[in-house]
C-alpha cells in the first residue's frame, strides 16, 4: 500500500509516496512490496513461540514437515500442532467417522 506523505514537500523529499513500512517511494515503484508469505485464512492467527525439544523431537519435528503438503513451513507446523492436539477441521468423512467412534467408545467406558 502507498500512502501520500503531506509534509514531503516541505522537506524537499520529492513526491512524497510512502510504503505502509514509511519507506520512499517513486511513483510506479511497486515491485519488491508484495507479500512474501500468501495471506492467512481469515480464522488463522500467527504468532512466534519458543519450544524446547530433544534433538529426536526436533528431527521427528523436521521429517513431518517435510511430509506436509502446506504452503509454507510455519503452516505445516501449524497443521501439525491442530492435528495433534484434535482442533484441526477434517475434510475426511472416514476420519472424523473414526474419531467419533473413539469418542463414543472413551464414554462408554
Amino acid at each position: 500500500m502507498i500512502n501520500h506523505d503531506d509534509g514531503a514537500a516541505d522537506r524537499g523529499e520529492g513526491n512524497g509516496l510512502r510504503d505502509s513500512l514509511g519507506r520512499r517511494r517513486r511513483p510506479g515503484q511497486t515491485r519488491g512490496l508484495r507479500p512474501l508469505y500468501p495471506r492467512l485464512d481469515r480464522n488463522d492467527r500467527s504468532r512466534s513461540i519458543r519450544v524446547a525439544m530433544s534433538a529426536r523431537a526436533w528431527a521427528a519435528l523436521e521429517r513431518a514437515i517435510d511430509a506436509s503438503k502446506a504452503l509454507t513451513r510455519p503452516r505445516a507446523i501449524g497443521d501439525l500442532l491442530e492435528h495433534t492436539l484434535g482442533t484441526s477441521q477434517t475434510v475426511d468423512w472416514q476420519e472424523w467417522q473414526i474419531r467419533k467412534e473413539k469418542q463414543l467408545l472413551e464414554q462408554a467406558s
